[in-house]
C-alpha cells in the first residue's frame, strides 16, 4: 500500500512539473514562425520575360517580421546578364542582406565586382540602391582595370558597372595623352 501511494506521489508530481508557461511557448512559436531557412539557395531574377541575374549562396534567412529581409549570412554570388544573356559581371560577398520593402542590398565583408571589361572592384561595404538603379560606398575602394590601379573612398556606379565614379581619389593616376591618336 505504501509502494502504491509513493508510486502515485512521484507520479503527480512528474505529471505537475511538466508543465510549459503558455507566454513562453507562445513567444517561441512566434519568433520560430516569423523565420524562414534553406540552404544550397539558386534564385533566377527576370523582368518582362528576359533573365536579368542568377543568385547563388550556401543558405539563406528569411525574417518575416516587419520589417522583413532576406539575410546571406555565409555568402553569396550574383552573375548579372545583358538582353542576350551575355555576362555583364559578377558580384561576391561574405554577407548581404536584402530589405524586401525597400528593395535595398545591403553587401558587406569582401565584396568583389568583375565587370565583362575585367576591371575589378574590392570593397568592404556595397549598397544597391533599386530606386536610383545604382550601387554606392561610402567605405575604400579599390579598382582595378586592365592598364590601372584606382583607390579612393566613396563610390557610385551604374548597375552593370560600366561607369563609375570614386567620389574621392586617392594616390596617383595614368591619364593617356590625347594627343598621341593624332600622331
Amino acid at each position: 500500500m505504501i509502494k502504491r501511494t509513493i508510486l502515485y506521489l512521484l507520479i503527480a508530481v512528474a505529471v505537475s512539473s511538466c508543465e510549459n508557461d503558455i507566454q513562453a511557448v507562445m513567444e517561441f512559436d512566434s519568433k520560430k514562425a516569423a523565420t524562414e531557412n534553406g540552404v544550397d539557395i539558386i534564385t533566377i531574377f527576370s523582368q518582362g520575360g528576359k533573365v536579368n541575374a542568377k543568385l547563388m549562396a550556401p543558405s539563406m534567412e528569411r525574417s518575416l517580421d516587419k520589417p522583413s529581409y532576406v539575410a546571406f549570412k555565409n555568402g553569396l554570388k550574383v552573375f548579372m546578364y545583358n538582353d542576350t544573356l551575355g555576362l555583364e559581371s559578377t558580384l561576391s560577398a561574405k554577407h548581404g542582406k536584402y530589405l524586401e520593402d525597400e528593395g535595398d542590398v545591403f553587401l558587406s565583408d569582401s565584396v568583389i565586382v568583375i565587370n565583362k571589361k575585367g576591371e575589378r572592384l574590392d570593397t568592404k561595404e556595397l549598397n544597391w540602391d533599386p530606386k536610383r538603379k545604382i550601387f554606392y560606398s561610402t567605405q575604400e575602394v579599390f579598382i582595378k582595370t586592365p592598364t590601372d590601379s584606382l583607390h579612393g573612398w566613396g563610390l557610385e556606379a551604374n548597375e552593370d558597372f560600366s561607369q563609375k565614379k570614386i567620389l574621392k581619389v586617392s594616390g596617383p593616376i595614368t591619364v593617356q595623352d590625347s594627343t598621341a591618336a593624332l600622331n
